[in-house]
């Protein structure tokens, strides 16, 4: 059974038990007023009429519209009847009020006319069935007429609400057959709970299309790396074999080559992860002014910065930056900067290289590009690593010409730890 069905049959029984509640409440309460009525009309006969006999005068209350029966008794023996023959109905000598189903009796003793005197009233409870049949007729009527308009109206309000999660459904169904990531589900307005489940749901599937891009490249850029050092171990194993080169020579190519691998993959792997990090609180300054010291570079900043990221991406980032001074410009001057200004951290490293042309600078930060004419080896990844890893963090990276030459890197990342010192709760 559908779930909207569901919702509606669930509303339409609760309308219906409320319906049936108020009726059977109000039904009791009818039948008791009703009761009531008759009683004291029984009553109100019963003095007049004993008022009348007192004083001698002829009873003025007979004959009754309501049909009211009434006799004189004395020791059970009938001395006079008023308005009729009286109904045969139980009579036990001191009850003051009885009814049987067709007539309700009340007696009233009259000492005045002599010991054991009784003045017996009743009156007929045709009317006052009557009356309850159609209550109960109404009743009945009511609670079916009301549970049908329940169900209608409970069916419409359900299928309203339950169209937003069909359509989740649906979209959860069609990603599931086809694969696509790039089905998206409209947030309906004025429901709060579906609406922030369809935001949820919009949100996995853009981070699955994510993870799904992430892995896709890095099968790319694996297969297309790997093939390289795997191809020159392939052949350095086969010349071994033929003997044309010494096992020294090939434990030295093997050596060589596993390191570029092992170098790569971490690459690969760091490029493929997602947009978030471990934070911790540690002194970027301190982690800078130590690398810069142990790679012959100057270093240009405070003496201490609290920092909230993660240690080791920026330090293999800082690591990767001096190894490509090194490796590109060997012996040029290098220098690790570090400041901080409007929540705002820049950790650059620049040096006074050769630098790279103009055309060339755009596409530095791409993967596996390499810069025309460089004679080096390398996987072209270090700078789409520095970028990978500023953008985890939330930040961004420049790279500048400086004059008269060389390459200046600049990683601008959000500095956490001013913006916790002006707010009482860390930043979402």
């Amino acid at each position: 059974m559908k779930l909207g069905v569901r919702l509606a049959l669930l509303i339409a029984l609760i309308v219906t038990g409320a319906l049936l509640a108020q009726g059977f409440l109000g039904f009791l309460t009818f039948r008791q007023t009703a009761n009531a009525a008759l009683r004291n009309d029984l009553s109100t006969y019963l003095a007049a009429l004993a008022h009348d006999r007192n004083e001698g005068d002829t009873p003025t209350y007979l004959p009754n519209e309501n049909g009211i029966r009434a006799r004189l008794i004395r020791r059970e023996k009938v001395i006079q009847e008023y308005g009729g023959p009286f109904p045969q109905t139980a009579t036990q000598h001191g009850d003051d009020d009885k009814h049987s189903d067709e007539w309700l009796t009340q007696q009233l003793a009259v000492p005045d006319l002599g010991a054991g005197t009784l003045l017996q009233a009743s009156i007929p409870l045709r009317s006052y069935h009557q009356g309850l049949a159609a209550y109960l007729a109404t009743v009945t009527l009511s609670v079916v007429v009301m549970s049908l308009l329940g169900v209608a109206a409970a069916l419409l309000v359900s299928r309203s609400m339950v169209r937003p999660i069909s359509d989740l459904s649906r979209a959860a169904e069609r990603v599931a057959q086809s694969g696509q990531l790039d089905e998206r589900v409209d947030a309906p307005q004025g429901q709060a709970e579906i609406a922030r489940l369809a935001r949820s749901f919009n949100t996995m599937l853009q981070r699955l299309s994510a993870f799904r891009q992430r892995e896709t490249e890095f099968v790319r850029h694996a297969s297309h790396e790997f093939r390289t050092p795997l191809a020159a171990l392939r052949a350095q194993v086969d010349a071994n074999a033929q003997g044309w080169i010494s096992d020294a020579e090939l434990i030295a190519t093997v050596d060589q080559q596993v390191e570029r691998l092992t170098a790569l993959t971490g690459a690969l792997l760091l490029l493929s992860r997602e947009n978030s990090a471990e934070h911790e609180i540690f002194d970027l300054a301190e982690i800078g002014g130590a690398l810069a010291q142990q790679h012959g570079a100057a270093y240009c900043g405070p003496a201490h910065l609290p920092f909230s990221g993660s240690q080791a991406l920026l330090s293999q980032v800082l690591i990767n930056l001096l190894i490509n001074v090194n490796k590109y410009a060997p012996g040029v001057a290098a220098t690790v900067g570090l400041s901080a200004a409007n929540q705002q951290i820049v950790l650059s490293v620049s040096d006074a290289g050769p630098g790279v042309p103009p055309e060339a600078l755009p596409r530095l930060m791409e993967a596996f590009y390499r810069v025309p004419g460089t004679r080096e080896s390398g996987s072209g990844l270090g700078l789409a690593i520095v970028q990978r890893v500023a953008e985890v963090h939330g930040g961004t990276v420049q790279l500048a010409s400086t004059s008269p030459h060389g390459l200046t890197v600049n990683l601008h990342l959000p500095n956490l730890q001013a913006s916790l010192k002006g707010n009482a709760e860390p930043p979402r």
